[in-house]
């Protein structure tokens, strides 16, 4: 599968000091064009029309509302840390006129909805940053009716590799990997989701994988975009643990650049997403 969407760190579910995209406009704007089909592919089949469902780090919205648009007349609340990316999504969810779908500002560790609430939960690009990842898991399970569903996706961020190999670039990767372990998060947790969902205390788990790439001159330039806002948020981190100076942040920038107009240039990475069950 190479459906070139870019390996995000996670969404805004961490915590609000932890998450090291927070307040990150460029980062923001590469959340916006996640879609159902390209984040939630894996999941579609567990959905059904009418089931009530929660996505856990909405973001800008763009992925609830197709799964709202899935379930209806079902509803889909989408839930995220920072109040600005809540405003966006109910923005985005007024303007194309979709009513049921709803958005609230929440804390995973903390959800506010009693117990069985909902009949699924998706969360994208969260776990990978979760500093306690069993106990968000286990809040998640908490909201889930008997029998119902979870499931989740994020890149392993070992098997993301970018060809030719340029020494600069792959300095930025190394302090964005550091910048995610040292809020907390893990960049190969992906390998780790079906034990961390039966450690949260569902009863069975199934894991598959999707791999995205870049081999086009459009890909390349797409993934550039994604990997410098990226190197945004991380190198907030890095410039006041003294990991990276400002100048070579902005040499890495050029050097991102660059690679992306390479007639070579070639990267890819791997998804993993896995679902579980609530005992009935």
């Amino acid at each position: 599968m190479a459906d070139h969407s870019c390996p995000q760190a996670s969404t805004s579910m961490p915590g609000a000091t932890d998450y090291i995209q927070r307040a990150n406009p460029a980062f923001e704007a590469v959340l916006a064009t996640r879609t159902v089909s390209n984040a939630a592919a894996f999941f579609l089949a567990y959905l059904r029309p009418g089931m009530r469902v929660l996505d856990v780090g909405c973001g800008p919205g763009s992925i609830t509302l197709g799964l709202a648009e899935v379930v209806a007349p079902g509803d889909v609340v989408g839930i995220d840390l920072q109040p600005a990316q809540v405003e966006q999504a109910r923005a985005l969810a007024a303007t194309l006129g979709v009513p049921n779908v709803g958005f609230e500002v929440a804390d995973l560790y903390t959800l506010p909805f009693p117990d069985g609430a909902f009949d699924a939960a998706f969360a994208h690009t969260v776990v990978i940053g979760l500093r306690e990842p069993r106990r968000a898991l286990a809040e998640l399970r908490r909201v889930l009716r008997p029998g119902g569903i979870v499931g989740v996706r994020d890149p392993d961020w070992g098997t993301w590799l970018r060809v030719p190999t340029i020494p600069l670039i792959e300095q930025g990767f190394a302090v964005a990997v550091q910048g995610v372990q040292h809020h907390g998060g893990d960049p190969f947790r992906g390998r780790q989701h079906r034990r961390l969902l039966l450690e949260a205390g569902f009863v069975r788990t199934e894991a598959t994988a999707s791999v995205s790439s870049a081999g086009s001159l459009e890909a390349t330039r797409r993934h550039a975009v994604f990997m410098k806002a990226q190197l945004q948020g991380a190198a907030r981190t890095a410039l006041a643990e003294g990991w990276m100076d400002q100048a070579t942040v902005e040499a890495v920038e050029a050097a991102i650049d660059a690679w992306a107009e390479r007639p070579d240039a070639f990267a890819t990475w791997t998804w993993c997403e896995a679902v579980g069950w609530v005992q009935t």
